[in-house]
């Protein structure tokens, strides 16, 4: 990640509200969870969360979210562009279930760096040692959850306690500009809706195998991606690159740019999908050819701009896993 000169080394999100949590009550908001998305509720835990979707009936995701599940019932964190969609279609579902959908009760606030740890211990907070592992402390939660460098944590709290907690991180904490979480989101190879999420995506694409069980009840798309699994294959798949650049020049690479095989690449394997400067060079997330991905050798270059006076070249990575 691009190197920091403030005070230490933890960051939080300042007045970034882009996830937003939905609190999902009742005493039906299990089964109901379970029929409806594509992880299994019944392995969520106090102590224990996990990444979920909810498909249409093709298989495509409609929503990404970290499930938890808390006293009287489970926060969904989503993107607040996928909040409406899953919110929507749950409640559009409620026929006689005992289920209530609340999204004012809890709020989002992330905190990461080198220094993250240490800080929470500041805080007197701490978090479990695995991804998505939960702590309550009082009436806030703090979920281990990398997003924009691998030491990550969600603090949830009550809505009315978001301006005290704000200034408490203020004082021990710098504010992350946009452009560094962008680079620390497509260094981990996170993928994000409008880049890597369109709304014909699968989730095998954009490495949310962790987010769909094939062992429980039937849900939406649930019988598009077992068939995918069983007999079959995605079209594409993301991965990281880290380029290195070679030669100088204007040329910039832009997203929905190709990239080739290198040397001699015949036609293009794979597309950037999102991408940001990283000191003097470029990382990005790319859009990878299954085929190309079945036959390639673990460490072939691939190019950007093969042709031009600027070209970027540098090898696949796996994208997050947990």
């Amino acid at each position: 990640m691009t190197e920091h000169t403030s005070r230490n080394s933890m960051y939080h999100q300042g007045t970034d509200r882009s996830l937003v949590i939905l609190f999902v009550s009742g005493k039906d908001s299990k089964d109901y969870l379970q029929r409806m998305v594509s992880c299994d509720v019944t392995k969520v835990s106090p102590q224990q969360g996990c990444r979920g979707t909810l498909l249409d009936g093709k298989g495509r995701i409609q929503a990404a979210f970290d499930l938890l599940q808390v006293e009287g019932g489970y926060m969904l964190v989503t993107g607040r562009d996928q909040s409406e969609i899953l919110r929507s279609r749950l409640m559009g579902m409620v026929i006689l279930e005992d289920v209530e959908i609340d999204t004012q009760t809890y709020q989002w606030i992330h905190l990461h760096g080198d220094d993250a740890e240490e800080g929470l211990a500041q805080l007197e907070l701490e978090a479990g040692p695995d991804f998505l592992s939960v702590r309550q402390v009082n009436d806030a939660w703090v979920v281990r959850r990398p997003r924009f460098h691998p030491t990550g944590f969600d603090w949830i709290v009550a809505a009315n306690h978001v301006d005290e907690v704000t200034d408490k991180l203020n004082a021990t904490a710098d504010v992350a500009n946009d452009s560094d979480r962008e680079l620390g989101r497509i260094l981990l190879g996170l993928p994000k809706v409008g880049a890597e999420i369109g709304d014909r995506t699968l989730p095998p694409e954009v490495g949310f195998a962790d987010a769909v069980a094939y062992d429980k009840g039937c849900y939406a798309g649930q019988e598009v991606l077992a068939r995918i699994r069983t007999y079959g294959h995605v079209n594409r798949e993301i991965r990281r690159i880290d380029f290195n650049a070679e030669g100088s020049g204007e040329q910039q690479p832009q997203v929905g740019d190709d990239v080739w095989p290198h040397p001699n690449g015949e036609k293009p394997v794979a597309k950037i999908t999102s991408i940001a400067k990283n000191g003097e060079s470029w990382a990005a997330i790319v859009s990878v050819r299954y085929r190309y991905l079945s036959e390639a050798a673990e460490d072939e270059l691939l190019v950007w701009n093969p042709d031009g006076e600027v070209q970027l070249t540098g090898t696949l990575q796996q994208v997050f896993a947990p």
